[in-house]
């Protein structure tokens, strides 16, 4: 009977373990992989609304954010060289702003050096 309930204990073993490697591992993956997604999708949702919230506050309050000093380094460096695209893909890169965004921000810079 011991020897029965053995050799049943590990047949069972053995096909829960081909259950678990077929079935439950790929399933589960899934399942992990949308809740990522869906929590990241839910970050970038509030991130933008802060963005926008961001923006209107300070169109509100009337600051001017074209301060000189807000401009990353390596795009003043670009510009000094004369490297006016290279300026604008740094630009976008560093700060992501939009490719409109970035050639105002790069035309303003190149007009008042």
């Amino acid at each position: 009977m011991a020897v029965y309930l053995e050799s049943f204990w590990t047949a069972l073993m053995d096909g829960l373990a081909i259950y678990f490697d077929i079935f439950l591992v790929p399933v589960l993956t899934v399942v992990c992989f949308f809740l990522l997604l869906s929590q990241f999708l839910r970050y970038q949702k509030r991130i933008r609304y802060l963005e926008i919230t961001l923006g209107a506050l300070i169109k509100l309050s009337g600051i001017e954010l074209n301060d000189p000093t807000f401009i990353p380094p390596e795009v003043r460096k670009a510009l000094d060289e004369g490297h006016r695209l290279k300026a604008i893909r740094l630009y976008r890169k560093i700060t992501g702003a939009n490719l409109k965004e970035a050639i105002e921000v790069v035309d303003v810079l190149l007009k008042k050096t």
